[in-house]
């Protein structure tokens, strides 16, 4: 099985991995990829920065080319149960169904919640400006982009399931293994 995780920045989405993690999942982040060209290049690993190189790879490539290489390191490492984190584009999605047992969810939360979990992790590339939030959320969602850009907004109305993180985070573990057993059926 590979489940792939969508959704805005700060939406929760790190703590859902870590709870498939613990259920025995290995992942891959397509964020990884960017980060991989990004050190080819010598471009620091900023959240623009690597914004638009992932665009630019998705451009020269095609828009589905993270989850291309994601699938190939997937079966070069072997394993049944796997997570690709980080889908911003549709056709993501559409490379990694090309998959038998692939399983879209979407992480989402409010817009608020989200700037008040941006100013409140304190990452070294996060601002506490709420006008750059929203326009960087905006963006990420496609706002402005072209299609090979990121179009998280497309990707989670093309989710399998949709998991509304808006619970405390010690509680997110045990509400998404709701949604995980009605998924797998146990």
């Amino acid at each position: 099985m590979i489940i792939g995780l969508t959704g805005p920045m700060a939406s929760g989405k790190t703590t859902v991995l870590d709870a498939l993690k613990k259920w025995g999942f290995k992942h891959i982040t397509l964020s990884d990829m960017i980060r991989e060209e990004a050190q080819k290049l010598g471009i620091k690993e900023e959240r623009e920065n690597l914004m638009n190189i992932g665009q630019s790879l998705r451009s020269k490539h095609g828009p589905g080319v993270l989850a291309f290489r994601s699938l190939e390191k997937i079966k070069s490492a072997g394993g049944d149960k796997w997570v690709v984190d980080g889908i911003r584009n549709p056709a993501e999605i559409e490379e990694l169904r090309k998959e038998s047992d692939v399983i879209i969810i979407a992480n989402t939360a409010p817009e608020d919640m989200i700037i008040n979990r941006i100013c409140s992790r304190k990452r070294s590339d996060d601002t506490c400006d709420e006008t750059s939030i929203r326009r960087k959320l905006r963006r990420e969602m496609g706002e402005g982009e072209p299609p090979e850009g990121q179009q998280v907004g497309k990707c989670i109305e093309m989710a399998d399931y949709v998991f509304e993180n808006t619970m405390p985070m010690e509680e997110v573990e045990a509400e998404f293994k709701k949604l995980y057993n009605q998924i797998t059926n146990v």
